[in-house]
């Protein structure tokens, strides 16, 4: 603690406390908070803030409602007896913090493994995930006002990449590859404009 922190002061406050003087808490806090909150800071730098403010606070006031369990003829002196209340609960803290964390791995760890031990659980997901995407295709199908278009887009969705197999919607398999190239992809770049506008991505 700061050498500012003058012992017989706290002691004095810390009797004002056992007597019952409800200002005195205040004054305890203004006078103690900053420089204990610091002082954990240094000992967990790479806490969480309010982590540290946490421990720090709940030992103050832990203190304040029952000032007699600190022993001033322990010759322990106060602020020493706050940071180390401090230090243990920033400690209770972040084993509890890891433990939550712990938790929330092995419950996810569970439900992945119950569903690759459950096929009917993967079915359900699977059916949900092929729902959700004819939602998608029907929705960017109903988007595009030419026929053409919409077969183009239905190819592209089943995979098909060959040039020839969209010059046929088209209408152009008679001009030589290039121009069959240029003219489908000229049509691919309109559709995905026209999606992209809606924020759809084929």
């Amino acid at each position: 603690m700061p050498p500012r922190l003058d012992s017989f002061q706290l002691l004095g406050l810390h009797r004002r406390l056992c007597d019952g003087d409800r200002t005195a808490s205040e004054e305890l806090a203004e006078l103690i908070l900053e420089p204990l909150v610091d002082a954990i800071s240094r000992r967990f730098p790479r806490s969480d803030k309010q982590t540290v403010w946490d421990g720090v606070v709940d030992a103050l006031l832990d203190y304040c409602a029952r000032p007699h369990q600190f022993d001033e003829g322990r010759k322990v002196p106060l602020d020493r007896f706050l940071r180390m209340a401090s230090r243990r609960n920033v400690m209770n803290l972040l084993r509890g913090e890891a433990r939550r964390r712990a938790r929330e791995e092995t419950a996810h760890s569970n439900v992945s493994a119950a569903v690759e031990l459950d096929p009917a659980a993967g079915n359900i997901l699977q059916q949900e995930e092929t729902r959700e995407l004819q939602r998608q295709q029907e929705g960017m199908m109903k988007r595009l006002s030419d026929p053409r278009d919409q077969q183009i887009l239905a190819l592209r969705l089943q995979g098909e990449r060959r040039t020839e197999a969209f010059a046929d919607i088209l209408g152009i398999s008679h001009l030589p590859i290039e121009a069959q190239r240029r003219g489908v992809k000229r049509a691919k770049d309109r559709i995905d404009k026209i999606l992209r506008r809606h924020g759809d991505r084929p």
